[in-house]
């Protein structure tokens, strides 16, 4: 008289994988809005040749794209001091 149901764990595993596919598409998204799509061809290019690196370089890009005021502050700072050493 009861019905068969699945189990949790396997419900679980599936929203959670849902949930990472979900989130994995919004990156490539966040990604290709900020270096454009062009460049999102050649990373995503770039898998044939190390695939493993493809992670990566994402993760080195959001950081410079949530980061990039604080990077620009940084570079203007060292331009500064460049234009301000003693070997000119």
């Amino acid at each position: 008289m009861t019905e068969p149901r699945e189990g949790r764990l396997r419900t679980l595993i599936a929203m959670l994988w849902y949930r990472a596919q979900a989130l994995t598409l919004f990156g490539y998204m966040g990604v290709a809005s900020l270096i454009g799509v062009e460049a999102l061809i050649v990373v995503l290019g770039f898998t044939t040749v190390l695939p493993i690196a493809i992670p990566f370089v994402l993760i080195v890009l959001a950081f410079g794209y949530f980061f990039r005021e604080r990077v620009r502050a940084l570079w203007a700072g060292v331009l500064a001091k460049l234009d301000r050493s003693p070997s000119h």
